[in-house]
Formats: C-alpha cells, structure tokens, sequence
C-alpha cells in the first residue's frame, strides 16, 4: 500500500523528515505479525505510476484533497522487490524531578508538568541544514519547566511538582505512554496534569486555545488566570488536526486523570494566521525551527507569565484539579 500525504491540506505540510520515518515502538507493545508492506509516495511523483492508465495525477490529487470520490482502477506496471528489515532496540529515558509539596494533607495531589526532549535529529538537509533543532517544538517548554524550577527553589507550593520531560512524543507519544503504564507515582495520586507542547510565540499572545477547556476544572483555572492578563481562551478551532490527542497530556485523559494543554490562536484572516500558516510551511519539522527564527519575545514572556500565575493557582487552591459532569472525554 503506496500513501499520498495529502498536498491539498494546508494546515501541516504534506511532508515530514525522511530519515525520521522509521516506525518506533515501545518494548511492551506487541509486534506485528503481517508482511504487508507499506510506503508513502511523493504527490510528484504519482504520474509516474499512472502511464498508460489513462488517468491523470493532477486531477485525481485535487479530488482527493476536496474529498471527492474516487475511481478505482488497475496500473499498468508491476513491482517486483526485496526487503531487507532490520529491527534494534534502543533506549531514552524520560526525565523526572519532583518539588515536594509543603502541605502533608495534599501529597498524594500531585500536579504533573510536562514537554517533551524529542525532536528530529539530523535529517534530509533543506536549504543546507541537516539539523531538525525542534527550538519551539519542544526545546523552549522544556527549558520553561527548568525555569520554573529554578524559581521555586526553596519555596514549594502546597501541592507536589512532578516536572516530567518525555522522550518519544514525535514517535507516538512513547515516553508519557510508557509512564502511564508504569508510574513513579500512583496514578491514583496524580491529581492534574498541565502539559506545555504545540506552542508558538511568533505573533501576540491574545487568544490562547485551551485543551479539554469544558472538561475539567483545570479549564476554568486557565480561563480565569488568563482573563487577569487579558488573553481571551477558546476551544479548539481546529478540531480536523486532532491536535488533543497528539501531545503527551494525553495517555492522562485517557487513564481518567485531568489535563490539558495549549495552542497559540488567532481570529480568521488575521496577520497573526499569516505569520501561523507561514511557520507551518516552513518551519514545522524542519532545520528551520532554531534561535535564528523570528519570535514574538513579548509573547513568549506573556505565555510565561501565564503559565506561573496557572501553576501556582492549581497546586495552591483548596481543591485539586477535577473532572467537569458531562464531559465526553472522561473515561466510563
């Protein structure tokens, strides 16, 4: 089976970093026992499989993008090939460091934050870089995490701190998976979780997109630490991106623990879309996501700011995070 990253979405680019396409696992998760074979194919180079069957490339691409049907039909060619497949296990850790509370009656409410130390690597080179240095996917949240840790020395919240860097998020969530199959800390007495990933401060902090908003507490905090700055929340404007469900708050939602997560938003036809659209064209999951890159420092300390003031309310308050009725992500 030959995929066609679909060019027709513009949201994310249809491409991704080749020499990152290899398929990861965790140790745990059982093989696959099929043979079938599957690849993803360039958009560019569909005609080349389509001589002499008529059909044209172009037209079928813009159809599929529009989600239109469509037809089915044989190929002219056959492909005949070998494969050698090669398996190796590796290992990368996730890393931990917990704040103890100052409150004995609130340690079993521990309040997780969290990024992820993956990126890339090194790559198909665009532009002469070869190096995928993931500044803002996720580099800069880790690094606010060892901010934030810094600033508190000496002076813990109520709450515990688990500060969590997860490995593996761009393989599939790997390292926060791996964590909530086995915790350090009872699953039981992991109260909230506030995960910082998909954030871009390359345009003015107004709007910030808040994950599970209506589903947990943890959404009506973060509405209300953000109202005392100025910046407005909303529920995911961009549903179609299954952004909920690709950063590492989520394996917690799923095991019934509330969390959430944030997303830099705009208003429709804003400059703040161009310079969002512009950044996925060509910095996303490339060489080009370094300190090089333009940013909105102003923003990104607006973010900051935000994020302290949201902490310290979650792990000071009386109650602990918890789960809103009528929530169509808690778990039955």
């Amino acid at each position: 089976m030959l995929t066609i990253a679909d060019p027709g979405f513009t949201v994310e680019p249809p491409r991704w970093p080749y020499a990152y396409a290899r398929t990861v696992r965790l140790a745990t998760d059982p093989r696959s026992s099929h043979a079938f074979v599957t690849g993803t194919l360039n958009a560019g180079s569909l005609g080349k499989l389509l001589v002499g069957t008529g059909k044209d490339a172009a037209a079928l691409i813009a159809a599929g993008s529009k989600g239109q049907p469509l037809p089915s039909f044989a190929l002219r060619d056959r492909l005949r090939a070998d494969f050698n497949i090669r398996r190796r296990e590796i290992s990368s850790p996730n890393v931990l460091a917990l704040l103890p509370g100052s409150d004995p009656t609130l340690a079993n409410e521990v309040i997780f934050l969290s990024a992820h130390l993956d990126g890339y690597g090194y790559g198909e080179p665009v532009k002469g870089d070869r190096l995928y240095n993931g500044t803002l996917d996720d580099a800069a949240y880790v690094a606010l995490l060892i901010r934030l840790a810094e600033r508190r020395r000496g002076q813990p919240f109520r709450r515990p701190i688990l500060f969590a860097a997860y490995t593996g998020e761009e393989k599939g969530l790997l390292g926060s998976r791996w964590y909530v199959s086995h915790p350090t800390v009872p699953l039981s007495h992991i109260a909230g979780v506030i995960n910082l990933d998909q954030l871009r401060p390359i345009f003015p902090l107004e709007l910030l997109t808040v994950h599970a908003l209506n589903d947990t507490t943890l959404g009506d905090d973060a509405r209300a630490v953000a109202d005392s700055l100025g910046i407005e929340v909303q529920t995911d404007s961009e549903p179609e991106r299954n952004l909920l469900r690709r950063t590492d708050h989520w394996p917690f939602l799923e095991a019934g623990i509330p969390a959430t997560n944030f997303v830099f938003g705009f208003r429709p036809g804003s400059r703040s879309e161009q310079i969002y659209r512009q950044w996925y064209r060509a910095g996303y999951h490339r060489p080009q996501d370094d300190l090089r890159q333009q940013m909105d420092w102003k923003a990104a300390a607006d973010f900051n700011r935000f994020f302290y003031k949201l902490v310290e309310r979650v792990a000071d308050q009386p109650a602990a995070p918890a789960w809103k009725p009528g929530s169509t992500l808690k778990p039955q």
